[in-house]
Parts: structure tokens; C-alpha cells; sequence
């Protein structure tokens, strides 16, 4: 699962609105062990918009009741966004 490459963050540690989709994973073709976009599977019912995923923020909350809900839940916990922020300022300077 690349789910740990995907980045979820602005600079600010603040949660992205829409999420790039793999498009090589979409064709089954996707070789990247890192790759930093959305893997989205088939039984997965989110709506993909200009190759994006809405992201589901009452899901980042813990708090998605929808039964089938049509954004994208991101499959891990995310840190505060002040950590967030500041490994983000720390791969800048890589």
C-alpha cells in the first residue's frame, strides 16, 4: 500500500481539499514502491473528478456516517498539523 507517500498536507500542515489519482495504477501499470498519488480500487465508490479525489474531512475527524460516501477516506491518521508543517519545511530544504 503506498498510502505513506501520498502527500495529504499543504506546506501548513493543512489538510488538501482533492488528491491526485494514479493514473498508472489505474492501468494496472504503477511500479513506483513510493508512489506519492492516490491508489483507488475498483470496489472503491469515490468520485473522481479531473483525475482528483475529494477528500472526506468528517472521515480525517473520525466522524464519516455516510454509508457510501463518495469522497476519499485517507487510510492512515495524519500527525498534527504542526508536525505536519514542519517536516514539510524540513523536505524543502532536502
Amino acid at each position: 500500500m503506498n498510502a505513506p507517500y501520498v502527500v495529504y498536507t499543504d506546506s501548513n500542515g493543512q489538510l488538501l481539499d482533492t488528491l491526485p489519482v494514479c493514473q498508472d495504477f489505474n492501468r494496472s501499470m504503477c511500479t513506483r514502491p513510493t508512489c506519492r498519488f492516490v491508489h483507488l480500487m475498483e470496489c472503491d465508490k469515490v468520485e473522481v473528478c479531473d483525475q482528483r479525489v475529494a477528500v472526506c474531512r468528517d472521515h480525517a475527524k473520525g466522524m464519516c456516517k455516510r454509508k457510501q460516501c463518495k469522497y476519499y477516506h485517507i487510510p492512515i491518521v495524519l500527525p498534527p498539523a504542526n508536525v505536519m508543517a514542519a517536516t514539510a519545511k524540513l523536505a524543502e530544504n532536502l
